[in-house]
């Protein structure tokens, strides 16, 4: 964990980087001080299982071992997603190499060198960087929140699939007065072979990740105003464009509400992602139609 503490446009903003998961997870198991001073009670643990699901040292460990509730589910879907509104050519090529993919075990077992399975990208690749939220209000339904993650992750697979090299960071951005807290986790690096959907599964589709970790996270940070009531607001688009810098070919997946998504039907929701990020010319959204009307 990395924590930057920075002020800008009479802010003072609190940068805390995580690599990727295992770093949240190493900090959360080293039971990081709580800044009792503003969290005189802490939510992370106090919120009870409605509202924020497993408890704490639960929620910690499924990040090492797997977020189990409906995944399989989730599993299904995306196969489903990905086999029926697939429009784009894998133009990625498989190779054979030393290092760097998926081992053959026959190769392996026969000691042969080049061994590990992998996907070569052309060398004029388009990098997209892609920001998602993990924050959404507490009254979105389960299935809204499902719906957002399907939806994200069949358009990242479709991209790849496509050739283009995805920087994949989820981030919960909140302010409370002065203050913002920005919390980002890498979920997946320009260099990995594949988005790992069982990982990014975890912090995308569930209320654990948000109410139990990140509320843990924030307690831990030196933040001077009254976080204690309400746990911070989440930033807009609009705003977190403006505050980071962000460019504007970064793609932002912000809240269920403010993109639209409604939770009901996920080919309509699907088509309201690729338009808030402006794809429809890399996606056949009018293939996508026909399946929302079976």
């Amino acid at each position: 964990m990395k924590l930057d503490i920075e002020q800008k446009n009479n802010h003072i903003i609190y940068n805390i980087f995580f690599d990727d998961l295992a770093d949240l997870y190493y900090y959360l198991k080293s039971d990081p001080e709580v800044n009792e001073d503003i969290f005189t009670t802490m939510e992370s643990i106090d919120n009870d299982y409605r509202f924020a699901g497993d408890d704490l040292e639960t929620a910690i460990e499924y990040i090492v071992n797997g977020y189990p509730h409906n995944f399989n589910n989730f599993l299904e879907a995306c196969e489903r997603m990905q086999s029926l509104t697939r429009d784009t050519n894998d133009t990625r090529e498989l190779r054979r190499g030393l290092y760097g993919g998926i081992p053959l075990a026959p190769l392996v077992a026969a000691g042969v060198p080049d061994c590990m399975l992998r996907y070569d990208r052309s060398k004029t690749s388009v990098t997209r960087n892609i920001y998602f939220s993990l924050g959404y209000p507490h009254y979105n339904t389960e299935r809204t929140v499902f719906n957002r993650g399907l939806s994200t992750l069949y358009i990242i697979d479709a991209l790849e699939k496509n050739g283009d090299v995805v920087n994949f960071i989820a981030r919960e951005t909140i302010q409370e007065a002065d203050e913002i807290v920005n919390i980002e986790i890498v979920l997946k690096k320009p260099s990995d072979i594949m988005l790992d959907i069982r990982k990014c599964y975890y912090p995308m589709a569930s209320r654990e990740f948000l109410r139990r970790l990140l509320f843990r996270v924030l307690e831990s940070t030196p933040v001077e105003q009254n976080w204690h009531y309400g746990y911070g607001r989440q930033l807009e688009e609009r705003e977190l464009r403006k505050m980071f810098d962000l460019k504007d070919t970064d793609y932002v997946i912000s809240t269920p509400n403010e993109i639209g998504i409604s939770g009901k039907d996920i080919y309509t929701d699907t088509i309201t992602l690729i338009n808030n990020l402006n794809l429809n010319e890399e996606f056949d959204v009018e293939k996508i139609k026909k399946l929302s009307r079976r």
